[in-house]
């Protein structure tokens, strides 16, 4: 059955007129079926750092088509460099054509010795080892200018490579901005996918052994199978031009033509801790999803993978996963080993969740412990004071009193916290409304279970489901850029890379999580 479940496709999931979760009026109504193409293995995308900031970031797809990489600033180092390297080649130029004047000017004069010279030739020999001192003279500052730029671009290679934006910092100065919500923190890398799965039969064509390939029928099935594909790229592209006159006769413009033949799946792939340190990162994908994807034709996958954590970061992750929804853009939410509690809360936003066989779903529920130590306190003879002002400021503490009053209260705002909970899971997925009550228990369930219970869509691994769309879909991963460090840093900086250093944030932690 799990077998029979997971050979079923979900390339192509409805949406739900009536989605609670959706804008009525929804972009991208151009109705098209994706065409299959070649795409082309180099472009360039440049966004701009939004209103009031001047940094671009141009994003270069890579000759084997695999990633896109992001470069910020850096022009003034860059620029730098190239001056001292240019300076630097100007000055070995005049070193040699210097060298060469003095050695003719020494071999005339040796020559002159020898066989008489007269005032003409020690006029001209004046000349060559004037011209020669002076060419040595510019070589020297070349020479000079040349180790100048070359200092004062590492200095700027140094002073950026702590922030991408101009400002003070790096690894000579410190880093300038220190504000871990500073979205200038992160910086997103895109990748494109589909080579990887497309590519992959034509690699092992290339070592598996040919035994047959010398055979004379198999020689002349191989040239009928090959015209039998050049006619069939004919016909389609035919038809792709054929498609385009009717497009553009439309009305539609050539950039809806370009995203309706061939849609874009952008994925991330979401890995959460408990006070969800990666937040920032998670909201420049979102962001570049809502502003980017057109609702009704491209799809986010989002691969998840978290047991859970405190209230508030993973109700701020879901609410950010319900801006693509919003913005009728497909959610496909994947799990390959875990979402429970917050994890799941994240993942119940999607239109359609697919899970592996064992991965473990569900806890829908929420847990606190907080360890009391006022019986040692007073065992020891140790006096704790706590002030509050307001009646429930604290009901239950490390070092206070415990009353009935105060786990009541307690267990209240816990109560209160699971209802919002069950009430997020039920608006997120309605099929749930009636039964909310016996799957948000706090149990946890493998997604065969799961499926059966209405917490799970489809039995699909994350790599199936991009498999089943990698022949009509753009695969674009987006990631976070990754930063190098300390001396690879500088050397970088020399020839105008700007790279940041890691920027850790301290969180404080928080006594309750969903679970």
């Amino acid at each position: 059955a799990v077998a029979a479940v997971a050979a079923a496709t979900v390339a192509d999931v409805a949406i739900a007129p009536d989605d609670p979760l959706r804008r009525s009026s929804r972009a991208g109504d151009e109705s098209s079926k994706p065409y299959i193409y070649t795409t082309p293995k180099k472009y360039h995308y440049q966004h701009n750092g939004g209103k009031g900031s001047s940094v671009s970031t141009v994003v270069t797809l890579s000759e084997d088509g695999d990633r896109l990489q992001g470069d910020d600033g850096g022009g003034g180092a860059t620029l730098l460099s190239l001056m001292g390297a240019c300076c630097c080649c100007i000055c070995v130029i005049l070193l040699v054509t210097g060298g060469i004047l003095l050695a003719f000017e020494e071999l005339t004069r040796a020559e002159g010795e020898t066989g008489g010279a007269n005032a003409g030739d020690e006029s001209s020999n004046s000349s060559v080892i004037m011209a020669g001192t002076v060419v040595l003279i510019v070589a020297a500052g070349a020479f000079l200018l040349g180790c100048c730029s070359c200092c004062f671009s590492f200095v700027a290679a140094c002073a950026d490579c702590g922030n991408g934006d101009g400002e003070a910092g790096g690894l000579l100065f410190g880093s300038g901005s220190h504000d871990e919500n500073d979205p200038r923190n992160v910086k997103i890398q895109i990748r494109r996918l589909n080579d990887r799965y497309q590519n992959a039969e034509t690699a092992l064509n290339s070592v598996h052994l040919n035994v047959v390939g010398n055979m004379k029928e198999i020689k002349e099935a191989q040239k009928k199978e090959e015209k039998a594909r050049k006619e069939d790229d004919k016909r389609k592209q035919s038809e792709l031009e054929e498609r385009v006159r009717n497009d553009l006769e439309m009305g539609l413009t050539t950039q809806n033509m370009r995203r309706n033949y061939r849609p874009i799946a952008f994925l991330v792939h979401f890995h959460g801790d408990v006070m969800l340190s990666n937040m920032e990162l998670l909201r420049r994908q979102v962001s570049i999803i809502v502003n980017c994807g057109r609702g009704g034709v491209d799809r986010a996958v989002f691969v998840i993978t978290s047991p859970g954590g405190a209230v508030s970061p993973y109700g701020l992750a879901a609410s950010q996963l319900v801006r693509i929804r919003e913005a009728g853009i497909q959610l496909i939410v994947c799990v390959d080993t875990v979402a429970a509690s917050g994890g799941y809360m994240m993942a119940s936003v999607g239109d359609t969740i697919c899970a592996a066989p064992f991965a473990i779903i569900g806890s829908i529920g929420v847990v606190t412990q907080i360890p009391n130590f006022q019986k040692f306190l007073n065992k020891h003879d140790i006096d704790a004071y706590l002030f509050t002002a307001g009646e429930h400021k604290r009901t239950v503490d490390v070092i206070g009193t415990v009353t009935e009053e105060g786990k009541a209260k307690l267990q209240e705002e816990l109560d209160a916290m699971h209802r919002a909970f069950k009430d997020h899971v039920a608006l997120a997925r309605p099929a749930l409304k009636d039964t909310i009550e016996e799957v948000a228990t706090g149990e946890y369930w493998m997604a065969v279970q799961a499926k059966k219970l209405g917490l799970v869509d489809e039995i699909m691994t994350s790599d199936k489901y991009l498999e089943s769309l990698c022949q009509e879909n753009e695969i674009l991963e987006i990631m976070e850029k990754q930063r190098r460090k300390g001396a690879l840093s500088m050397v970088h900086g020399m020839v105008g890379a700007m790279k940041e250093l890691m920027i850790e944030g301290i969180t404080s932690p928080s006594h309750r999580s969903v679970q």
